[in-house]
């Protein structure tokens, strides 16, 4: 998965075409991915609004710290996904952790 394709391309125009679906995840999204290809990125997921933008927002229910490696894993894996990384200390979240549980579900928008 290329990652900036992912947050510029890929997801806005998932959210433009499943705004319903997007909603249902229902949460804030603070992305800083390290490694080839990574940067930050915000993504709102709400009944009141859906986008993606580059750059950093604090304001965001749930941060997550990634590599670019680990992120594809996390987007397109199953739901324990998520406890393996966090556990090996390779997923860093700040927030909400039932915002984390979902975040699959964007990549399947």
């Amino acid at each position: 998965m290329n990652v900036q394709r992912f947050f510029n391309e890929d997801l806005p125009a998932a959210l433009r075409r499943n705004p319903a679906a997007a909603a249902e995840i229902g949460g804030t999204y603070q992305f800083r991915i390290s490694g080839p290809g990574g940067g930050e990125w915000w993504v709102e997921v709400t009944r009141a609004k859906t986008g993606v933008w580059a750059g950093y927002w604090p304001g965001a229910q749930c941060e997550l710290a990634i590599d670019s490696a680990d992120f594809t894993s996390l987007v397109t894996g199953d739901p324990s996904t998520v406890d393996a990384l966090a556990t090996a200390g390779r997923l860093v979240v700040m927030g909400s952790k039932s915002l984390v549980a979902r975040v699959g579900q964007l990549s399947r928008l």
